[in-house]
């Protein structure tokens, strides 16, 4: 996550510019012209001026080991992020990892570990307290098919220094 691309740092440019001039209401996925939105969604975030950039936007890049062929990105979905009344933000990351992950399903009688690439989480931020929690992870296979997911019990913590809570906190609480 240090060496950032000059593309994604254009990107991240982008996607605050269009948050900073956020308010106005909208669905998810929805195109509603400025104005036109319900009363009852203005908790969602309008990027005005990066409506027809893709769902997923790139924000950072991580590495899943010691060499530098192993990196991989973390992206936001512009559409997902929740403003809620009581000073909570919500968005929704999709972790794309070089490298194959496991991820162990244990039942009663049963135990099966699946290889995946690509995860998304749910989090949300507590914005001025600074903490953060995560309240979905899924694990994605085959054309974006959840394929298992699970709900951590949700513990409010600091973001971690070169973890990218830090960078996309304040993209979902903010704008910026």
């Amino acid at each position: 996550m240090k060496a950032m691309t000059m593309f994604s740092k254009v990107l991240i440019a982008l996607a605050a510019c269009g948050l900073a001039a956020c308010g106005q209401g909208a669905t998810p996925g929805a195109s509603a012209p400025q104005g036109q939105a319900g009363a009852n969604n203005n908790n969602r975030v309008v990027l005005q001026s990066t409506q027809n950039l893709p769902d997923w936007l790139l924000v950072a890049r991580q590495r899943d080991c010691s060499r530098s062929d192993c990196v991989g990105e973390v992206l936001f979905n512009q559409r997902t992020i929740t403003r809620n009344p009581d000073g909570t933000a919500d968005i929704w990351l999709e972790v794309r990892h070089a490298n194959p992950q496991a991820y162990p399903i244990e039942t009663a009688t049963t135990r099966t570990t699946i290889t995946y690439t690509n995860e998304r989480l749910h989090y949300r931020f507590k914005c001025a307290e600074g903490q953060f929690t995560v309240l979905e992870r899924q694990i994605m296979g085959v054309g974006e098919t959840v394929v298992a997911h699970d709900n951590p019990r949700p513990i409010y913590r600091a973001p971690a220094d070169g973890s990218v809570t830090p960078v996309v906190m304040p993209i979902a609480c903010t704008g910026r």
